[in-house]
């Protein structure tokens, strides 16, 4: 098979356009009334056919092998091409208006712009103005088309190697126009028998009709004015043609208003060619249908219809060597085969009646096209397929019905589930195929998470819950049930005892040669050592270490039967044992309720307390934050052990039912069975549903006061009580009072919002990591290269390890892509919102937004603050402390005095605010001296007055904000310190506001300890490692802040490629996707018209060594499997 190494990028001259046509374009139109293509028009047989009956008249081919050839268009006059009129403005001003030279003699560039004379020939250079999208203005003067032509033309070739140019300029100014085969642009024919001509089609037609104007005017000698006008007209044709969203003119449109869609817009966007045929490609051999659980099947395994299995087939090749197999095959299961293909590729349909003829011609080289089976390779997925696991190999097991069936343990890495979700299935069509996804995509080999090493496929929901129970201490079933619980699993054991433990039945599903010793959520101690287990019971905690254990030390095979065995056992025993919930599961003692009732008094008296402290003045702030904050923080605190303290009254009183075991009855609740085992829901929701409903949240905080200072009409003005911010008291099982339902219905609506925007910003931000990460790859000594073969990492997660299994990492391996994913996927889990959690940078967002500032290498971040460590004599005494922040807070004239115009007086008055002179230190002489150094003041009993020399309304506004940002002390940059206690009892200082170079020169800080969370600030600072570590801190800090567990190598990683090359990179495309050497991988991103047309200027060169451009081009990717290449010694 012929490889496609390069692509080169070009300008035709038209020379090579006249060509490459196949015939001159000359009439408007396409069609004559017999509906046969005119000639010369724009339908002219010579561009190809759409037509099944008529031959092309330039290669002779019919519509199915003539693929369509170009034409041409003369221009009665030049017109420039919109897509390089910014590089046609950037010459013209960088060359001689006469000679056409370089206006530099140095090898510089950089100054020519500026240069008055050209050095070679003495010409006075005029300025150059650009109108877009296509006018260029000498002075005062318009440049037309041929003039701006003649100027290019005088470019010498040297001269435009200097300047970066690969082609000649003037080709950019066109003047014969390329006319696209009729295959590009097929006319429809609609039920009125009307032809419909695509839109390109309709640009061409207005094209000719005005150059043909344009020609008879100019052999008529019109004036000038109508000339140019007409040829205005055909440039704005022309422009529109290209590209038909240019800047500074009217989009053409259709009679009916519809914008046409020209060249550019066919190229760029979602819908475009590049990202809707080429990157993505629609395949065969696929199935999409709905799906449904079974829990009879192993994982390994899925169910596919038979209407599904009889359509889709897999190619059987006949050889000399299983040629009389597949005669049999033909003979005794003919019904499986659907055609049989010669080797010509003619193919027939196989039938009873023509059996015993295609057994007398069936030889090496026939393919027969054979039905889906049991055991067959498929690929199973589930869009949207947001990680690698997203697309799983099963083994085809052909079932009746019509949904598509597998286990529900492999729900996660799909994430699946069953309220009405489709799925897709591919049949891989070869050999190679097949057993690439056999041995890298088979579900067993992907039961590891790639981005934290614990298992995504194990038992779940109803799973865990049967083992739960299962695995309670005292409960025992007959024998006979024993062996049909393990008949599920196909186990047979055999029990001496007429009564089994449910723990026994457990052991005998574990591998034999396991051993391992964890602990439960509840803490106990669980053995297993030689098939035989002990301890408490089992939840999810223990099912994955088990799991995780037995892939580490037996394999994944191993893994696979452990699982199907206990889904299946799990399954059938909760069926016989019965796990149901009901209203009765929610109810609770009336001495629950009244405890929960006194819980809530005694919480509101602390409530009241702290508001009545709060409006009386009393409540002391805490360090750095205002009065209020200090309240509302407070008041959380109360609200938050109401919580804490139901959920113990309610494990205790909610309603138990007596269950009936052999070992003898015990109180069960189903409810908490399924918190506990964590196989669905947790304490707080059963807290909600029979206890207390709690606070409702508005983006993490209390609900704010709404109009005229109250949230809600029911309520007094000002009110800031629990009740009258969104605490709601009662459980949902009592219902709500109506303003409890209102704030209900606000913290709803609240998560609702933040689900819909989520996704599009998430999808986004992972499209952007993976386009930036695609090329890396693990080269053969164990470092990461890109495809450039630039290093980003000398050596995998500086271990080499893979993260899924802990053994050394494959060459190949596409380790940017799983990046990339494990960032982007748990991203849409993540909370949009910035909750401010409780520790050291409780002032700092640790949401999704802050996770795209720093991957977009944002040069100030939203919330820029400073952690500020002290040197250990310091760090302990309080007092020394406070001193230091009030050192390091920037104090501005504003912080301690209001500053009032005067317009009518033409004065500036200065009052101070005694209170915050006397909180900051800060002396009135002091300030008056800053002050006089603006402007001259006079001083008063309360401040000073200013009154300016100029005493203009603009003046005085200037003066006051002159005054307003007056520093009186501290760090600039540094609105707020606040003093923070650490575990060890020592202080820090956490700032709002960051300038890392300034807190350095103070001589009590530590530098080794203090941070900031500004990037860009950290590699000015601290250089390049320094930021590169800090990227890794802050993206791990936001991911543990929303719990999301990601391999830090992954992390690492990101961070290497955002900072390999000495700078700071962002990973959009003013980054690292915009700054790759592919053409295509570029355009295929984003910008699509910009990088095709920057390419053609420079005479770039794509040398196809990354991912998305093979995809392209339809070759082998250079990862994986595609990287190793195999030489035969033919000796």
């Amino acid at each position: 098979m012929q490889v496609i190494k390069s692509i080169e990028f070009g300008i035709f001259s038209p020379e090579q356009v006249r060509k490459l046509s196949a015939v001159k374009i000359t009439i408007p139109d396409t069609y004559d009334e017999d509906g046969y293509p005119i000639s010369g028009g724009l339908a002219d047989q010579h561009l190809g056919i759409i037509d099944p009956g008529l031959k092309c008249k330039t290669c002779g081919g019919r519509i199915k092998s003539c693929s369509g050839h170009f034409g041409h268009i003369e221009l009665v006059r030049p017109v420039v091409h919109t897509g390089f009129a910014k590089t046609i403005y950037q010459l013209l001003r960088s060359t001689c208006r006469k000679c056409g030279r370089v206006l530099s003699e140095d090898s510089t560039v950089d100054k020519i712009k500026k240069v008055g004379e050209c050095p070679h020939c003495g010409e006075k250079q005029k300025q150059i103005k650009f109108v877009k999208p296509t006018f260029y203005y000498e002075e005062d003067r318009k440049l037309l088309p041929n003039e701006t032509r003649e100027r290019l033309e005088r470019i010498p070739d040297e001269d435009l190697r200097r300047l970066g140019v690969a082609v000649r300029p003037e080709w950019m100014v066109i003047t014969v126009l390329l006319v696209p085969p009729v295959t590009v642009r097929p006319s429809i024919t609609l039920e009125t028998g009307e032809r419909s001509e695509d839109d390109l089609t309709h640009k061409l037609v207005d094209i000719l009709r005005i150059n043909q104007r344009l020609g008879e005017n100019i052999d008529a000698g019109a004036p000038q004015l109508i000339i140019e006008d007409l040829w205005e007209l055909l440039q704005y044709h022309v422009t529109t043609y290209y590209d038909n969203e240019t800047a500074g003119i009217p989009p053409a449109r259709h009679r009916s208003g519809r914008q046409l869609k020209t060249l550019f817009q066919r190229l760029k966007g979602k819908e475009g060619r590049f990202r809707y045929n080429l990157s993505g490609k629609r395949v065969n051999f696929s199935a999409r249908t709905v799906i449904s659980p079974d829990p009879t099947l192993g994982i390994n395994e899925l169910g596919i219809p038979q209407s599904i299995a009889d359509e889709l087939t897999i190619p059987e090749s006949v050889t000399s060597w299983n040629l009389e197999e597949m005669k049999e095959l033909i003979r005794q299961r003919g019904h499986l085969i659907n055609y049989v293909i010669r080797p010509d590729g003619k193919r027939k349909k196989l039938t009873p009646s023509n059996t015993e003829e295609v057994l007398a011609e069936l030889a090496p080289a026939y393919i027969l096209e054979r039905k889906l089976q049991d055991g067959d390779t498929v690929i199973f997925n589930r869009q949207p397929s947001l990680h690698r696991v997203s697309m799983l190999c099963h083994s085809a097991k052909i079932l009746p019905g019509k949904t598509l069936r597998f286990n529900c343990a492999v729900c996660k890495p799909y994430n699946a589930d069953f309220d009405g979700d489709e799925m897709n299935i591919h049949v891989p069509q070869n050999e190679e195929a097949q057993s690439e996804a056999e041995i890298l995509m088979k579900v067993e080999n992907n039961i590891m998470s790639p981005r934290f090493a614990d298992p995504l496929i194990a038992p779940t929901l109803d799973h865990l819950s049967g083992l739960f129970i299962l695995t309670q201490e005292d409960l025992v079933v007959e024998r006979k049930e024993a062996y049909e619980l393990l008949a599920q699993a196909g186990i047979q054991a055999d029990f001496k005892e007429k009564t089994v433990s449910g723990r026994d039945i457990f052991a005998t599903l574990l591998p034999e040669a396991l051993k391992l010793e964890t602990k439960n959520r509840v803490g106990h101690v669980i053995k297993i050592s030689n098939g035989k287990f002990s301890g408490g019971h089992i939840d999810d905690r223990v099912v994955e270490k088990i799991i995780r254990e037995t892939i580490t030390k037996l394999g994944s095979g191993e893994a696979r039967k452990f699982i199907d065995a206990s889904t299946k056992v799990a399954s059938y025993f909760i069926t016989q044992f019965g796990l149901s919930l009901s209203l009765e599961d929610y109810n609770m003692s009336e001495e629950g309720h009244q405890q929960i009732r006194d819980l809530y008094k005694d919480s509101k008296k602390k409530i009241r307390a702290l508001v009545e402290k709060y409006h009386a003045g009393k409540l002391e702030r805490k360090p750095g934050k205002t009065v209020k904050e200090t309240f509302e923080e407070e008041i959380m605190g109360v609200v938050e052990s109401i919580r804490d303290g139901c959920n113990e009254i309610v494990l205790k009183h909610v309603k138990k039912s007596p269950v009936e075991f052999k070992g003898g009855t015990k109180n069960l609740n189903q409810a908490i069975i399924m918190a506990k085992s964590k196989a669905k829901g947790s304490l707080i929701n059963i807290v909600q549903m029979c206890g207390i409903v709690g606070q409702q949240a508005i983006r993490g905080k209390r609900m704010h006061s709404g109009f005229q200072r109250r949230v809600l009409s029911h309520f007094r003005k000002g009110d800031i009580s629990d009740e009258a911010r969104g605490f709601v008291s009662s459980a949902y099982t009592h219902g709500l009072t109506p303003f409890e339902y209102f704030f209900h219905a606000a913290g709803g609506r609240d998560s609702v919002v933040d689900k819909g925007v989520n996704p599009a910003k998430t999808g986004y931000m992972q499209r952007r990591l993976i386009n930036a990460m695609q090329d890396l790859c693990v080269a053969e000594d164990i470092s990461v290269r890109d495809a450039e073969n630039n290093i980003i990492q000398f050596k995998y997660g500086d271990d080499g390890l893979d993260p899924t299994c802990g053994e050394q990492i494959n060459y190949g391996e596409p380790v940017g892509v799983i990046a990339a994913q494990s960032i982007g996927e748990p991203g849409t889990q993540m909370t949009l919102r910035t909750f401010h959690y409780a520790g050291v940078l409780s002032l700092a967002q640790l949401g999704f937004t802050r996770l795209v500032e720093i991957v977009d290498a944002r040069k100030t971040p939203k919330n820029p603050v400073m952690e500020v460590s002290l040197k250990p004599q310091y760090a302990k005494e309080y007092n020394k402390v406070k001193e230091i922040a009030a050192e390091i807070e920037e104090i501005k004239l504003e912080k301690v005095a209001h500053v009032t115009e005067d317009f009518e007086k033409r004065l500036i008055r200065v009052t101070f605010k005694q209170e915050a002179m006397k909180e900051y230190r800060i002396d009135a002489d002091d300030v008056l001296k800053k002050i006089k150094a603006v402007a001259a003041c006079e001083k008063t009993s309360s401040g000073c007055t200013l009154k300016p020399d100029v005493d203009t309304l603009r003046n005085v506004r200037k003066i006051t904000n002159k005054l307003k940002d007056i520093t009186l002390r501290g760090v600039p940059g540094i609105t707020r310190a606040i003093i923070i206690e650490r575990p060890n009892g020592e202080y820090s200082i956490a700032t709002e506001g960051t300038n890392l170079e300034a807190v350095f020169r103070l001589p009590e800080v530590d530098p080794y300890g203090t941070t900031t969370n500004d990037i860009t600030e950290i590699s000015h600072v601290l250089g390049i490692e320094a930021a590169r570590n800090a990227i890794i801190a802050e993206i791990m800090k936001v991911l543990d802040a929303q719990g999301i567990e990601v391999d830090v190598r992954h992390v690492m990683l990101i961070a290497d490629a955002m900072t390999y090359k000495g700078a700071l990179k962002s990973v959009g495309r003013h980054g690292l996707a915009g700054e790759k050497a592919s053409v295509l991988a570029r355009a295929a991103f984003e910008e699509t018209a910009k990088h095709l047309t920057r390419a053609c200027v420079h005479g770039e060169s794509d040398n196809l060594a990354g991912v998305a451009e093979n995809i392209i081009i339809g070759q082998t990717i250079p990862c994986g499997t595609g990287k190793v290449e195999l030489e035969m010694d033919v000796e």
